[in-house]
């Protein structure tokens, strides 16, 4: 390993707004050959946090309210901190992060159990996105005033 990341802390996230909680047992179908709950499995979580709070606003990810616009994922970022093990009960928390002028952040942490350390800090950039037209647009000021 590196001298530079030897020692290397990924810096404090400045989150925003917290928008939804949801808390589940962690699987045992979902550990992998090390030991531990597999990486791809993080992204699941985070994604069933950003639909379910999808729903929460009245905006379902889904064909038919994706007919004229809506979110698209653009970019995903996962910060793998400690393993979650199985047996677990995980809560992954929702957070907005800075809105522009066509996208917006997205930040998710996991912990497990009573430990406020997160395992993994998922950051996610969604832009709104006009589905006919394959064009980003400008995110509507009624989700702006969800996020701020």
């Amino acid at each position: 390993m590196s001298a530079e990341l030897e020692g290397a802390k990924p810096p404090r996230l400045a989150l925003g707004r917290h928008l939804i909680t949801q808390k589940f047992p962690i699987r045992w179908g979902e550990m992998d050959v090390m030991g531990h709950v597999n990486n791809a499995q993080y992204l699941r979580y985070f994604e069933e946090s950003r639909t379910a709070w999808c729903e929460l606003i009245g905006r379902p990810l889904n064909a038919a309210s994706a007919a004229e616009h809506g979110m698209i994922l653009l970019k995903a970022t996962v910060t793998f901190k400690k393993p979650v093990i199985y047996p677990a009960d995980a809560t992954v928390q929702l957070y907005a992060g800075t809105v522009g002028n066509t996208s917006f952040g997205l930040f998710n942490t996991l912990t497990v159990g009573d430990d406020p350390e997160p395992a993994c800090i998922g950051e996610f950039v969604i832009v709104w996105f006009d589905y006919a037209n394959g064009k980003p647009l400008r995110v509507p000021d009624e989700i702006r005033q969800l996020l701020v």
